[in-house]
């Protein structure tokens, strides 16, 4: 488990600096990703054996997939919105240091599959800084600002 990883820093790192509680739908994206990323991304997520995925199409274009890396942590995608690749999950979810692991590894799956950045930012901040940083580089999945050591 990474230290800095647990539930109370992830809320911590969603919260405004005034205290405020964060909006519960963060926003991520696979950054500088293309529509081309999106067919590796589906194979890669659906072909997971630890993963529950399940895919709607909503006819058109639009199309969303759910993804759980954990019991009771939903991750949806939202392919139909074309590239950058959009997702989010809901911040309640995330009750302990075990689902916010959970959701770390499945953001590096995501980061690996496609080789590019994941980013996630507080909902409706889609150009703020991240509060979530997954290097593709690295794999280091990190909080921003850091928790406080």
């Amino acid at each position: 488990m990474d230290d800095d990883l647990t539930a109370a820093a992830f809320r911590r790192a969603f919260r405004d600096a005034d205290g405020v509680e964060p909006m519960p739908l963060p926003d991520g994206e696979v950054v500088d990703s293309l529509g081309s990323d999106i067919g590796p991304l589906r194979d890669a997520l659906t072909h997971a054996r630890w993963l529950h995925v399940t895919e709607q199409d909503t006819g058109g274009a639009a199309a969303t997939l759910a993804a759980w890396p954990s019991t009771g942590v939903q991750v949806d995608f939202f392919f139909g919105w074309g590239a950058p690749i959009a997702f989010d999950f809901d911040l309640r979810q995330l009750i302990g240091d075990e689902d916010v692991q959970a959701l770390a590894r499945f953001l590096r799956l995501v980061s690996s599959v496609v080789g590019k950045d994941v980013v996630v930012r507080p909902e409706g901040e889609r150009d703020g800084q991240p509060a979530l940083v997954v290097e593709a580089s690295t794999g280091r999945c990190r909080l921003l600002p850091a928790p406080p050591g």
